[in-house]
């Protein structure tokens, strides 16, 4: 279990922020997608869908895609012009100071999937160039390479595969790079692609909405897939302020855990994600009491939302008692679930959340479950400062993570 951090640990913030998703390229298209309320869940293009029913998925449909480039790098190439951007990021950013770690759990799979499925048709022989290249970049690591290229990092490289935690984890590795001085700044964050091999998995093992996506509602009946890159730019505290940096958050404690139970269903009673959680206060020196904004996983299927409610109810339970249980937003309903990147998703949105005072809703959810404060409807502005944000996320294989980030009022006290 981590220890509070020491004073003489580097202290770590966010400085700028990337995004591709259903909603459109950029964080602002994807804020005012998320606090309208509205999904940008939509009929699936990618691939004849006839024969699943009617799903709905969050594919980034609208993107000037070239076809001779992986979808998944021109995800990651879009999101990195942001977050480079945003952060001021330039040449005195390059170098073995910085380091780059992702998230994801398929890596470039549409490009492979053809090229994989015609080399098992055809008689053995020397294959040809475009087949060498979809192997080489189908690795998960092929994207992060690509990332550290364009963005000059010269660092520790990295790629998290644990499914849908695999970003808010390779956050937590990037800052704990940060703060054993191995790096100054991590590009850091998730990717995904749509594809309709691991469509046809969660189709298969029945976790499929048949309709909308309603996170905690009584009515929910299964998730749907999305796809995006959503990037965030770490550093130094000290390395923001002696260049002027626009600080977001301070990124004050993370925590990872397995309940490991089952290959798919989580712990019934979320025995893991309360780990998670309570490693993630026991780094921040913060408690349920300092918690502002809980941004849930919420998939939409039965057992995992069921799953996060029993895990909150005992980590806030005495909050709940006195009227500081934190408002609750899960933000499926509007992007999918993007996998590898949700972590990151959420992680952006909940920083957002801090600086703009807004709480997002909950989109599609009617009939929320228990006695909790979930955000439905539109954005809500919250009448007090919002402070600290927690961020948690849940995967296959009992896999389950904790975030928690302090919005940046300038002054920087210690937690």
């Amino acid at each position: 279990m981590p220890a509070p951090l020491q004073s003489s640990s580097p202290r770590v913030v966010v400085t700028g922020l990337g995004m591709v998703s259903a909603a459109g390229t950029g964080v602002e298209a994807g804020w005012d997608q998320l606090c309208s309320g509205e999904t940008a869940l939509a009929p699936i293009e990618g691939f004849e869908a006839a024969a699943y029913g009617e799903p709905l998925a969050g594919e980034a449909r609208h993107l000037p895609l070239d076809p001779d480039v992986d979808r998944s790098f021109q995800l990651l190439d879009l999101a990195l012009d942001e977050a480079l951007g945003d952060a001021g990021w330039g040449d005195a950013q390059r170098g073995e100071g910085t380091g780059v770690v992702l998230g994801t759990s398929q890596g470039s799979i549409v490009r492979a999937q053809p090229i994989h499925r015609g080399l098992s048709r055809r008689p053995l022989g020397a294959p040809e160039d475009e087949h060498k290249r979809a192997f080489a970049n189908y690795r998960p690591g092929a994207g992060t390479a690509r990332v550290a290229e364009r963005a000059g990092a010269d660092g520790p490289c990295a790629t998290v595969g644990m499914v849908c935690v695999s970003s808010s984890v390779a956050l937590i590795q990037a800052a704990d790079l940060i703060r054993r001085g191995v790096c100054d700044r991590v590009v850091a964050g998730g990717f995904e692609e749509f594809s309709q091999f691991v469509f046809t998995g969660f189709y298969c093992i029945g976790a499929l909405a048949s309709g909308a996506l309603r996170p905690f509602d009584q009515a929910r009946d299964g998730t749907a897939l999305g796809e995006g890159a959503v990037l965030l730019t770490l550093e130094t505290l000290s390395s923001a302020q002696a260049r002027g940096a626009t600080i977001y958050a301070e990124l004050l404690g993370g925590g990872h855990a397995a309940d490991a139970v089952h290959m798919t269903a989580p712990d019934r009673e979320g025995r893991g994600l309360e780990r998670a959680i309570q490693q993630a206060f026991d780094e921040s020196g913060l408690g349920p009491d300092g918690i502002d904004y809980l941004c849930a996983h919420g998939t939409g299927t039965v057992f995992n939302d069921a799953m996060e409610c029993q895990a909150f109810a005992r980590i806030f339970g005495a909050a709940r008692s006195t009227g500081r249980m934190p408002p609750i937003s899960g933000l499926k309903a509007v992007f999918g679930h993007t996998l590898g990147a949700a972590g990151a998703l959420d992680a952006v949105f909940s920083i957002l959340a801090l600086t703009r005072g807004v709480f997002p809703p909950t989109a599609c959810t009617e009939s929320p479950l228990e006695d909790w404060d979930f955000v439905t409807g539109e954005g809500r502005h919250s009448e007090e400062p919002l402070n600290v944000a927690l961020s948690t996320n849940s995967a296959f294989g009992g896999n389950n993570s904790a975030l928690i980030f302090r919005r940046w009022d300038g002054e920087g006290a210690q937690a």
